[in-house]
């Protein structure tokens, strides 16, 4: 291990300052949702001539101690302005940066005015600068540091608490002082087993619980990536994205990166998509403290109920985030993976938009939890959508689905059954047809009395011969235009809905004619649409109206 006399280190400290050999490395931090770089930290590295790369073990706690620590991190700060005013004049997009302070700043001098004096000199913003404060800064004296916590936030400086996990007062520090940000220590973790899992996770949904947002540093391998992922971890720092860099090396690692920059402007939103907790066994609900009562934080249930985080820009949507059970819910449904699903909704043209869409713009107006029943390949589900932020032409929504199935909604699935084959009997009859594969795939219930074999027939062919045989004839050429298998699916979605009605005379089983009211429904199924050919008796006011209508506006019937 490197072993350098402290003297030597104040002898020659001030030097090393003035000839730069002191200065800022940096190490960038990433959205875990979209991977892109969203801050940085700025960490003090001296590169001595003569005795080569020094550790900050070796030279901050001599700085402390010598009351020398106050010119160091007011150096790094002039290393973060002048490279923040570097990544501006190239045009770069520009991110927060993080500096690190020790608990001697606030003794030695009156450290936020001098942080504000030297922004000022460079015309940077307060917003650019965040300041990190390990717990052992507010060991004792708790109202004179909450003071000054509460300046540089009146100032506009975000407060990370760093090193969480490290220290032994951790726990009273957050209950005492307003966080931004919780940055928990990796290396207080040796491993990424079950226990430190258990401890992270827990961490997680307390950080989530009084609303502080989160940031693991220390992260090195995918697997943990991926396990701080999944719990809801908002930002991580470490080896597995980069090491930290000089200033020159910063610059071009932005220039070149492929992770691109996160627009702060966009701060608000993702602070806001960082409210959910995904560890929570009802996180749409669970999004202000003040929803959080006695004992509901008793257990965590990772990945127990279905979630997703679905980003949606105008029409087209992506998926940031989904569990195990949001992907198993839907595999219940019928799709292969939630790409499928993201892939159907992003085609405008599928059934199943108008559904979705809908349900969308009202969980978007609202603001609140928009709960909707829908049946897809036959199965029952409930999907329930938030929108959790908006902003820069894009909205947040948070989605969750239940299905039924199975012995556990043996009950649901039941009553669900006995009372939709009731529903049937509202109808004279129904057929399913798939104009795609131009098949008649069943005729599923009929009072009138049709001809049986209709279903044997192409689906053309059974259109014409059911034209011929079951339309009155004033009515057949228009029932023809309406049934075109070709044009129907683009005659539906230019109706704005999943379906059209229009009457028709239709032959019963005493040989007359009767007008009913016809309807075409797209039914949505994962491997492709089908429609539902409905015919139903008409209550005598309707059935008067239709006639007028009928006859003083016929172009409104005529559906092509």
């Amino acid at each position: 291990m490197q072993h350098i006399d402290e003297q030597y280190i104040v002898n020659n400290f001030e030097s090393a300052l003035d000839k730069g050999y002191v200065k800022a490395y940096y190490q960038p931090v990433i959205r875990t949702l979209t991977e892109r770089i969203c801050s940085v930290e700025a960490l003090a590295r001296w590169q001595d001539p003569i005795v080569g790369l020094l550790s900050p073990f070796l030279f901050i706690n001599v700085l402390e101690k010598y009351h020398l620590i106050h010119k160091l991190d007011l150096a790094i700060l002039d290393n973060i302005c002048i490279t923040y005013n570097e990544m501006r004049n190239r045009g770069l997009p520009l991110h927060p940066f993080s500096i690190n302070l020790s608990r001697l700043d606030f003794d030695e001098i009156d450290m936020l005015d001098a942080i504000s004096k030297t922004l000022a000199k460079y015309d940077v913003p307060s917003t650019a600068i965040h300041i990190e404060i390990t717990e052992s800064v507010m060991l004792d004296n708790t109202a004179y540091f909450r003071r000054i916590f509460d300046s540089f936030h009146d100032a506009g400086f975000a407060i990370f608490m760093d090193d969480f996990g490290s220290g032994y007062s951790s726990l009273n520090v957050l209950k005492d002082y307003s966080f931004d940000v919780l940055k928990i220590d990796m290396r207080f973790l040796s491993d990424i087993g079950i226990r430190s899992k258990k401890i992270l996770a827990s961490v997680m949904n307390m950080a989530k619980a009084i609303g502080m947002h989160t940031l693991a540093e220390g992260v090195e391998t995918k697997e943990q990536m991926t396990f701080l992922r999944n719990i809801g971890c908002e930002m991580l720092q470490g080896f597995y994205y980069s090491k930290p860099m000089d200033g020159d090396l910063y610059i071009k690692y932005l220039s070149e990166s492929k992770l691109g920059v996160e627009d702060p402007a966009e701060n608000h939103y993702w602070n806001a998509v960082g409210q959910i907790n995904f560890l929570s066994p009802d996180p749409l609900n669970d999004l202000t403290n003040e929803q959080i009562e006695s004992g509901d934080y008793g257990f965590i249930r990772e990945n127990s109920t279905a979630l997703a985080l679905i980003e949606q820009r105008g029409e087209q949507v992506e998926l940031l985030y989904k569990n195990e059970a949001y992907e198993n819910g839907l595999q219940r449904i019928g799709f292969s993976s939630v790409d499928d699903m993201i892939k159907l909704i992003n085609d405008n043209g599928s059934s199943n938009y108008s559904n979705v869409d809908s349900q969308v713009k009202m969980t978007i107006k609202t603001g609140d939890i928009i709960k909707e029943d829908h049946l897809v390949n036959g199965i029952y589900f409930t999907y329930c959508t938030k929108c959790i932020a908006e902003g820069n032409g894009k909205v947040m929504l948070a989605a969750s689905i239940q299905t039924y199935g199975g012995e556990a909604d043996k009950l649901t699935t039941d009553l669900f059954d006995k009372y939709s084959r009731m529903l049937i009997d509202t109808y004279d009859h129904i057929s399913v047809i798939d104009p795609a594969k131009n098949l008649v795939l069943t005729r599923l219930y009929s009072k009138l009395g049709f001809n049986e074999d209709y279903p044997n027939l192409p689906l053309d062919e059974a259109i014409k011969q059911f034209a011929e045989n079951e339309v009155a004839e004033s009515d057949r050429k228009r029932f023809l235009k309406c049934m075109e298998p070709s044009t129907l699916r683009e005659r539906i979605k230019k109706s704005g809905a999943r379906y059209f009605q229009l009457p028709f005379s239709f032959k019963t089983q005493s040989g007359e004619y009767k007008m009913m009211d016809t309807r075409l429904t797209r039914v949505f199924m994962t491997y492709g649409d089908v429609y539902i050919f409905s015919i139903e008796e008409m209550s005598e006011q309707a059935y008067k109206a239709a006639e007028i209508m009928l006859d003083k506006h016929p172009e409104l019937f005529d559906f092509t």
